[in-house]
């Protein structure tokens, strides 16, 4: 697909300087302010930072690096692996997994972090969907925080590789949904006492490992703003803004500039209870022409709520509920509505309990299926701490898809154990 970026990228970066210079013309007047809390930033957040870092547990101490190995062998049945509505397909699957979790205090200010989970998926009766090479587990990453007076920079690198379909509410009659997804960018934390501003830039790249869906790779840049400022001890509000260019590497679906802008409020409302509430404008361009033949620009509304509750020492849970705009897989964008529910129950010594419900309802823009989808389900995870080195988990899911276009319905059953022994 040919890229016409020069179309596209001078707006996203005027409009990104035009509230960046917004947001800097602000603090002067907030700076002299009295301290109301404890910097984000600065020698103080880093001292905190390497006391917390001294208190991780780790297997290995080479110098300063801490590392921390862990190895997890789980076994999955699951009822139906390629989202079918007919002629489902059931398999049992073997997980290992390999994890690294290191931390290297460089200086005083200056912290490197590294996450890394590496697996692979054997498929005993379906053996063409085993995986393809290794899978890198979502929220792999290495991160380096630096801190200096009232700043602190964080530069980062964020990988996945996936295969499993069910992640993509747009999918069905799919075993292997491969793709390997690499988020690199800075953000940047401005901690003025009263506000605390943010700015972040990422590049985020996007490439298949099937064939079947080589037509999502693509790239995007992506900007960030916020603004946050400190209304009494226990509320805050603010704006938070963002602008991303994406662009495919072929001419299916449509490349697009996407604006979005609105308030915010975070309030502690009791000790116990705490809340999150933002809500705003989204706009996305997409150009014309692919093969995905559709013409739909998105301009909707974004609202989202987050509310953490912590009912006792023992039990928490959260409740997070919102309207979005999303980029589509067979159209050029989905309008979800959505809620979530999770709970943690700690209420027997060494065993921790967690479960999970969700309700999503969307609807392409046009494209391949113009789907409206209803999308809903659950889980729940035990874990048992055998030995400080040993931990036993058992984990099921459900998963159910109402499409109202044919043969796109499926229902999910995986059932899930797993053991996993720290070094």
């Amino acid at each position: 697909m040919s890229l016409d970026s020069t179309s596209h990228s001078p707006a996203v970066f005027r409009t990104a300087c035009t509230l960046l210079l917004l947001l800097l013309f602000l603090p002067p007047a907030l700076r002299a302010q009295d301290a109301v809390r404890p910097s984000l930033a600065g020698e103080a957040a880093a001292e905190a930072r390497r006391q917390s870092i001294e208190q991780i547990p780790y297997n290995l101490l080479a110098g300063p690096v801490r590392f921390r190995f862990s190895l997890t062998t789980g076994v999955e049945y699951n009822d139906n692996i390629n989202l079918a509505e007919t002629n489902k397909q059931s398999d049992v699957i073997i997980r290992p997994q390999f994890n690294i979790d290191a931390i290297w205090p460089v200086t005083q200010l200056n912290t490197l972090k590294l996450d890394l989970g590496l697996g692979y998926s054997f498929y005993l009766d379906h053996p063409n969907a085993d995986t393809n090479g290794v899978i890198i587990a979502p929220g792999s990453q290495l991160s380096f925080d630096i801190f200096v007076q009232d700043f602190r920079i964080n530069l980062h690198d964020r990988f996945s590789l996936q295969q499993d379909p069910v992640a993509e509410l747009q999918l069905s009659n799919v075993v292997d949904y491969g793709r390997f997804e690499n988020t690199a960018g800075v953000s940047v934390l401005w901690d003025l006492n009263k506000a605390v501003l943010t700015f972040g830039y990422d590049h985020y790249t996007y490439v298949s490992t099937t064939d079947t869906f080589s037509y999502l790779d693509r790239n995007a840049e992506e900007l960030t703003l916020s603004a946050y400022f400190a209304l009494t001890s226990t509320t805050g509000a603010g704006l938070e803004s963002s602008a991303v260019y994406n662009y495919y590497d072929q001419n299916f679906l449509n490349n697009s500039v996407s604006y979005s802008v609105g308030p915010f409020v975070e309030t502690q409302i009791t000790n116990y209870l705490k809340l999150r509430a933002s809500a705003g404008y989204q706009f996305i361009n997409f150009d014309r022409g692919g093969g995905v033949d559709d013409s739909s620009d998105g301009n909707d509304y974004y609202a989202n709520v987050l509310l953490s509750h912590r009912i006792n020492a023992a039990i928490s849970e959260t409740l997070a509920a919102g309207h979005e705009t999303q980029l589509g897989v067979n159209s050029n964008f989905v309008a979800l509505n959505y809620v979530r529910h999770t709970a943690n129950w700690n209420i027997i010594n060494r065993v921790l309990l967690s479960t999970e419900l969700f309700f999503e309802d969307g609807d392409d823009s046009g494209g391949l299926f113009s789907e409206h989808i209803q999308r809903y389900g659950g889980a729940a995870t035990f874990g048992y701490q055998v030995t400080p080195h040993v931990t036993l988990g058992l984990r099921y899911q459900y998963t159910q898809k109402q499409s109202d276009q044919p043969l796109r319905d499926y229902k999910q059953n995986r059932v899930a154990v797993d053991g996993t022994y720290s070094f």
